[in-house]
Parts: structure tokens; C-alpha cells; sequence
């Protein structure tokens, strides 16, 4: 089942791709992913690919949460 959840980790987090598997270290790297993502939106970004970007600019990574 794609909804909008696995698609934004599984396109933007590539979380498919990563070949952590052991003990609760997947699990705690999802569980990041998923406060990244709500973080986002409740900042008000709809696009979560270009919030990332918009953070590899240390300078304004603030801006990202309107402050």
C-alpha cells in the first residue's frame, strides 16, 4: 500500500535503500524520518524534498520554521 507517508520516506529518506537491519537501529532511523516529516508539515511545508534542501543552508535553516 503507497500512501503519502511511505512515498515521502521511501523517495525523499531513499529509506528502501538503507541497509541498516540491526537491533533497533532501523526502527530508531525511521522513527527520525517520521519527526523530520511531521516537523515539516507542521512548519507548513507541503513539499518535504525542498524543506530538505532548504536546510543544507546552515545559514538559514531557521527560515524553514518561519522563525
Amino acid at each position: 500500500m503507497e500512501n503519502r507517508l511511505h512515498w515521502v520516506r521511501d523517495v525523499t529518506f531513499h529509506e528502501d535503500n538503507s541497509q541498516v537491519r540491526t537491533g533497533t537501529a532501523s526502527r530508531a532511523l525511521a522513527g527520525f524520518r517520521n519527526l523530520a516529516i511531521s516537523t515539516f508539515r507542521l512548519a507548513g511545508r507541503a513539499n518535504i524534498a525542498h524543506a530538505r534542501r532548504d536546510l543544507l543552508n546552515h545559514n538559514d535553516a531557521f527560515a524553514v520554521y518561519g522563525i
